[in-house]
Parts: structure tokens; C-alpha cells; sequence
């Protein structure tokens, strides 16, 4: 058996976070239908997160508050804060630290986003195991456990959701052996009821709630956690694998949602991510490269060796704001206005880093947008915290870039 089955890896995700952070905020917003939006300049707002019950309205991210207030009339919406004309998500990184700080009590964490993290239980759950010496575990300890594809046999047409949850948990805990403690799928099991633990001690130390995933690796984890939200965890194991993939588009799997994932459907004429494994190990390095061909190979199999990485800070700190159509900057003294702006939330954000973590940043990348979406990087190193001194080595960067001379006064 390859070492990538054998792992525990679970990814936890915080459910519509920053609808969450907002009704902890104001526990007025709590069970009704609601959503986060950012910036009012225009039709009331983008929505950027929705609660479970104005979605079931129809309502998504993305919308203008103006289209979804259309769908569902009694919307309560929550602003984002602005600081410096921008969104400041203070408030969100704030909670997404306390989060992750009750993670990491468990086992080391990469921290995958703001509101998301991998953890590697391998060692935790195989500990736990040893101090069972072969007593067996009961379903009381899998609450909000899912069992991907049990419970087994026809559907029955008028099962509830949550009777189906318990079979497939009781079917699945009558198939292991409890006297091998180096049974990849009683590892799972374990790692599954460390995570349940761990939900309930996030949600004791915040009052926020999060779905989770548990497989052998990384990309099974994430496919997992995605499965039975909100508020429940999902195991997937190796042997559910080819029954999940063969209806799974190729875009819903990790490191597949762009160019690669459609490059994929397109060359192959495939849908789903298990139709790859028709295809040898020869003929996909042919198509798409020896290195990523033979990561295909293993990834349509539920193969996959990235490890998890002790990653419990954020590795760049950015800020940015976006000038779509008619907002776009025109002139030079509109580009030197916001990265002044930028840069002051860039240096305050970079001193709270050094004094919390004790760690300095080494180089400056700026990034600009031009028309017809070119997108240019410049770098140069960081000499100080200093918002001018950011500014105006920024601003040197991408001086050149201006297309109407760099001494003109128009962009």
C-alpha cells in the first residue's frame, strides 16, 4: 500500500464564516435569513456570505443585495467594515487566529485560508488506538459523522437524512477490526472522533461551527468536507473512492478548478474524475507533462502525497483593492492616492505581525491590473515598516508600467 493511503488527514472549514463572525457580533442576526456585504456604493452591495437560511431562498454569493432582497424580502444584511476607503477584515482575521489557536491544541496545522486548515492526525489517531488495545469504539462518539457511500444496498425512499447518517455509521463500525491497531480505516475512524472533539472545542471556545473532512490525504479531505454541511463531517474512505469519483467533476477536485481541470475535460472529453483512470500513465504524461501526468495517474485514484505542512500563519500579508469598468484609475495622482492607502493598512498589519509572531517580512510584491486584464508583478525588498517608504518604493516599481509615460500626469 502506498504511504498516502495510509495517513489521517482531516480538513476543517468553518461554515459561511464571516456570517458567523457578523452573528456573533450581533446575535440578532442568529437563525434568521441574512448576509455579509461589501462596499454600498452600488445596488446595495456585493454579497460575499449568506447563512444557511437565506440560502435556502435562493439567495448566493455574489448577488447584489438589491437582486436578493428581490428573492427574499426580510434579508438582514451586515456591512464590512471599512477602513481607508477599502474593505478592513479586521474582525474576520481576528476570529480566524482564535480559531486556529483551538486547532493547533489537537495537532500541527496548515492553515489553507481564513477560515479553513488541514491537520495531520496520523500520530494522534495511531496514539489513541494503542490506549484502546482492541476495545471498540461506539457510535456515540461519531455524532455528525457521515460515512461516505453506506449505508449500503437500495435507498430507501423515505429515510431521513439523519437515520441514513446512523446506519451508515453503525455499518461502517460493524466492518472494522478493532484488534489491528495498523488498519488504515481504524485509524480513519479514530481520526474522525478526534475531529468531532474538535468541533466542540472550537464552537465552546467561539461559538463558531464548522463542517470537516477526513481521508488519507489532502485532496480527499477537502472533496470530504464539502459532502454534509453545515455543522457535520464527512469520512472518505480509500475503498469509497471509485463509487465518489465516478460522479465527481474534475472541477470540484482541489488544484483542478482552473486551467488545469478544464485542459482535462477538454483534451480527455471527460466529465467526471474518475474517467481519467481509463487513461495509462504514458498517455496522460503525453498530453499534459511527465510530472503532472503522473500526479494524474495517482490523483484520479485518490493518490495524493502532498504533505501537510506545519503552517499555522498566514505566509503573505496583502492588501488590495479592485477598480472595475468606469472606476478604473485614470490618472497619476488616483494611482499614488491608493497605494498611500495601501500601504498605511500594509504597515499597521505588518507591525501587529512582528510584535504577535516575532517575524519580519523580506520583499514587496506589487501587482496591477491593466486593461484587458494583463497582470503585471514587480518586487524589490522590504527595508522598513514604514507606509511612505512602502509607497514610494511601490510606486517606482510600476511607474514604468504607465502606458502614457511615466511623467504625464494621466494613467
Amino acid at each position: 500500500m502506498s504511504r498516502g493511503r495510509e495517513r489521517v488527514v482531516a480538513l476543517v472549514d468553518m461554515d459561511c464564516f464571516f456570517m458567523q463572525v457578523e452573528q456573533r457580533f450581533d446575535p440578532q442576526l442568529r437563525g434568521r435569513p441574512c448576509a455579509v456585504v461589501q462596499y454600498n456604493k452600488w445596488q446595495g452591495g456585493g454579497i460575499i456570505a449568506v447563512s444557511y437560511e437565506a440560502r435556502s431562498f435562493g439567495v448566493a454569493r455574489g448577488m447584489w443585495a438589491t437582486e436578493a432582497r428581490a428573492l427574499c424580502p426580510e434579508l438582514l444584511l451586515a456591512r464590512v467594515p471599512e477602513a481607508r476607503g477599502k474593505a478592513d477584515l479586521t474582525r474576520y482575521r481576528e476570529a480566524s487566529a482564535e480559531v486556529m489557536e483551538v486547532l493547533s491544541r489537537f495537532a500541527a496545522i496548515e492553515r489553507a485560508s481564513i477560515d479553513e486548515a488541514y491537520l495531520d492526525l496520523t500520530g494522534s489517531a495511531r496514539e489513541r488506538l494503542r490506549e484502546l488495545r482492541g476495545r471498540p469504539l461506539g457510535a456515540e462518539l461519531l455524532p455528525t459523522t457521515f460515512v461516505q457511500g453506506l449505508p449500503g444496498g437500495p435507498d430507501p425512499q423515505h429515510a431521513a437524512k439523519e437515520e441514513l447518517r446512523q446506519r451508515g455509521v453503525q455499518e461502517w463500525l460493524a466492518s472494522l477490526s478493532f484488534d489491528n491497531p495498523d488498519c488504515p480505516d481504524l485509524q480513519l475512524t479514530m481520526g474522525a472522533v478526534i475531529v468531532e472533539e474538535m468541533r466542540v472545542a472550537v464552537e465552546k471556545a467561539t461559538g463558531f461551527r464548522c463542517s470537516a473532512g477526513i481521508s488519507h490525504n489532502k485532496m480527499l479531505a477537502k472533496l470530504a468536507c464539502g459532502l454534509n454541511k453545515p455543522n457535520r463531517q464527512t469520512l472518505v474512505s480509500s475503498r469509497s473512492v471509485p463509487q465518489l469519483f465516478s460522479q465527481m467533476p474534475v472541477s470540484n477536485i482541489r488544484n483542478l478548478g482552473g486551467k488545469l481541470g478544464a485542459a482535462i475535460t477538454d483534451i480527455l472529453e471527460v466529465e467526471y474524475i474518475g474517467q481519467v483512470t481509463q487513461f495509462s500513465e504514458t498517455e496522460l504524461q503525453t498530453h499534459f507533462g511527465d510530472k503532472t501526468g503522473s500526479w494524474l495517474y495517482d490523483l484520479c485514484r485518490g493518490i495524493d502525497d502532498e504533505p501537510v505542512k506545519n503552517r499555522h500563519l498566514p505566509q503573505s500579508i496583502g492588501c488590495s483593492k479592485n477598480f472595475p469598468g468606469r472606476t478604473a484609475l485614470a490618472t497619476q495622482k488616483e494611482v499614488q492616492h491608493w497605494l498611500l492607502q495601501l500601504a498605511l493598512e500594509l504597515e499597521s498589519r505588518l507591525i501587529k505581525d512582528r510584535s504577535q509572531n516575532h517575524r519580519v517580512a523580506k520583499q514587496l510584491m506589487v501587482v496591477i491590473r491593466m486593461q484587458g486584464d494583463t497582470r503585471l508583478s514587480r518586487f524589490c525588498a522590504v527595508t522598513r515598516y514604514d507606509a511612505q517608504k512602502i509607497y514610494s518604493d511601490a510606486f517606482a516599481l510600476i511607474q514604468n508600467c504607465n502606458m502614457a509615460g511615466a511623467h504625464q500626469a494621466a494613467w
